[in-house]
């Protein structure tokens, strides 16, 4: 669902009626440019808009003298339906961190100047609610919020649409995320800015467009192309032409405000029940008022539709250089989790296909990848744990979450520069939104520093099983990979209920479960053996199995985990 605190969910808004920033005569420039944005450096910079099919755009790059830095021209496309909105792609040269420049974008007598340019790192970061919830309703985010004063951490919010909204477009632009514009930020976003900030140096920009919108499937953020032509995608598409099939424009709109009405009253009454009662529980808050009405029903112009946002949004922004993406969602696709490993896998050839220079045309049916597209990194958040209460008090686990969980391990297993970020110690009983996000972005950080950027030195790889056998007396040896003793101080006591394996941990307690030749599983007691800090060996047994076969470790939606190495990074969950 929606994050606490999510901002411009629907398009237009408060953003709506500014003046328009992105067009001058019949020059256009995509929205995602304007001042203050940060270009990124050592790689071909991509430029774009529309203007009249067959005519030249010019792009100057100048510093605070006035001397060109760098210049590039390209010539809108001809053939197409609109002759005076073509589409036109120019590259700049690459260039090192470097700023403030003036990029000025001309057409005839035509122009914008965009002021106080810089040269650094850029990201995307997208997803859905646990991406989206702001800085200033996170842990901690007044103190974040009024201790941000660092001009050269900058952030463009990507307006939440499920149709192109050019109003909304034309009055945004990319902003410094200092005080109290970073409010706004996404919370993940600006710790993992902050972290890389801090390791880059004085004078190394970095640039986070925030591509978002909670409550959506991973399908929304796929072409509509790409899901028909899989067979994982296709019953998404097929299930929301079901949910409209019949009924009028009319009657959709009255439903959806209607359910706007009812869920705007929910979080009002949240809100007034937290401001009453400081440390009120959400379960708690669920038994006075009622869980969350969710969710919104399905319409053609609903931002969560499939391929709604990625035809608004991701399209919008697209192929604005980057150095990578930050990907934090499954929540939603959980009642489909068997699909999600497939969709994740289209996800990331899609949009790296999408970005690659070379161009791009979506086909109308069926989706083919680019072999040629360059591989961008993909930092997938893997999701943390998760139950909820009402279902946790019968009792019960659907277990759709290790499913997730296990989909995206094996797509940053299988997939060439896919890394993985292990949350399995950020997450909150019966809250999906757990606000806890500095942990959880400056551990993308350091993933990034250590496998994009080549910091050997900064520790970001959680401990992961590498094989199980057989021992004596009818156990198992799980042995983890590590760099430290795998033995570290659980970093959340309070949050996550959990107490770091000190060296055993009883059945129930440990994070365990073995199975015999019939597959039921049961709770395992564990214990570390001693070892020489390589590799960390545990030893798994139940007295109801006498030829365990096979073993998982925190296989549940929220269950112990207690097993973290020295670096304090929780291992990573496993069946097998």
């Amino acid at each position: 669902m929606s994050a606490p605190g999510a901002s411009g969910v629907t398009g237009g808004g408060p953003l709506a009626g500014a003046a328009d920033r992105t067009h001058n005569g019949l020059l256009h420039v995509a929205a995602v440019f304007s001042d203050h944005m940060v270009l990124q450096r050592e790689t071909p910079i991509a430029v774009f808009g529309t203007a009249p099919a067959g005519e030249r755009v010019v792009i100057d790059l100048t510093d605070a003298q006035g001397v060109t830095v760098a210049q590039t021209m390209a010539t809108a496309q001809t053939g197409g339906e609109h002759e005076t909105e073509a589409p036109w792609l120019a590259i700049l040269p690459s260039l090192p961190a470097s700023g403030p420049y003036t990029m000025r974008v001309s057409h005839e007598t035509d122009r914008l100047d965009f002021t106080d340019v810089m040269i650094g790192e850029v990201w995307l970061a997208g997803g859905q609610s646990n991406m989206e919830l702001e800085l200033h309703t996170s842990e901690h985010g007044a103190e974040a919020i009024t201790a941000a004063s660092d001009p050269l951490l900058r952030f463009y919010n990507t307006p939440k649409a499920g149709r192109i909204d050019e109003a909304a477009e034309s009055a945004s632009g990319w902003k410094p995320a200092v005080a109290p514009q970073v409010a706004g930020m996404s919370a993940v976003a600006y710790h993992f800015g902050a972290r890389l900030r801090a390791q880059f140096g004085a004078d190394v920009a970095v640039g986070i467009i925030d591509c978002y919108i909670g409550g959506t499937s991973i399908t929304s953020w796929m072409s509509r192309a790409t899901l028909v032509g899989s067979d994982a995608g296709r019953p998404y598409v097929e299930r929301y032409e079901a949910a409209i099939a019949g009924k009028t424009e009319e009657q959709m709109r009255a439903e959806a405000d209607h359910w706007q009405t009812v869920f705007d009253q929910w979080n009002n009454d949240v809100a007034a029940m937290k401001e009453a009662h400081p440390g009120i529980t959400q379960p708690q808050i669920d038994a006075e008022i009622g869980p969350c009405p969710w969710p919104p029903p399905v319409t053609p112009f609903s931002e969560r539709r499939v391929s709604a946002p990625y035809e608004a949004m991701v399209r919008r922004v697209a192929p604005y250089t980057l150095r990578g993406f930050l990907w934090y969602q499954g929540e939603e696709d959980e009642a489909q989790c068997e699909s999600y490993r497939e969709l994740l896998g289209l996800l990331i050839e899609e949009w790296r296909t999408l970005w690659n220079l070379a161009g791009y045309e979506e086909p109308e049916v069926g989706y083919q990848a680019d072999a040629d597209a360059r591989a961008l990194p993909f930092i997938v958040v893997q999701l943390p744990q998760w139950i909820d209460g009402q279902v946790a008090a019968r009792g019960e686990d659907p277990r759709h979450w290790p499913v997730i969980r296990a989909a995206q391990l094996d797509a940053s297993e299988t997939l060439d520069d896919v890394l993985l970020v292990c949350t399995m110690d950020c997450g909150e009983f019966d809250n999906i939104h757990p606000l806890d996000k500095a942990t959880v972005g400056t551990r993308i950080a350091d993933m990034a520093l250590r496998g994009v950027y080549g910091r050997a030195d900064i520790e970001a790889e959680s401990p992961r099983v590498t094989s199980v056998a057989p021992a004596e007396g009818g156990a198992l040896d799980v042995t983890f990979t590590t760099r430290a003793d795998c033995i570290g101080a659980a970093r959340r006591l309070t949050r996550c209920a959990r107490r770091p394996m000190r060296a055993a941990r009883a059945a129930g307690e440990s994070g365990f479960e073995i199975a015999g030749a019939d597959g039921a599983y049961v709770d395992a007691g564990a214990r570390i053996l001693p070892g020489d800090g390589e590799r960390v060996t545990v030893r798994v047994e139940a007295s109801q199995i006498d030829s365990p076969t096979a073993a998982r470790y925190a296989w549940k939606s929220w269950g112990p985990a207690p097993l973290f190495n020295g670096a304090n990074l929780p291992a990573l969950p496993y069946a097998g």
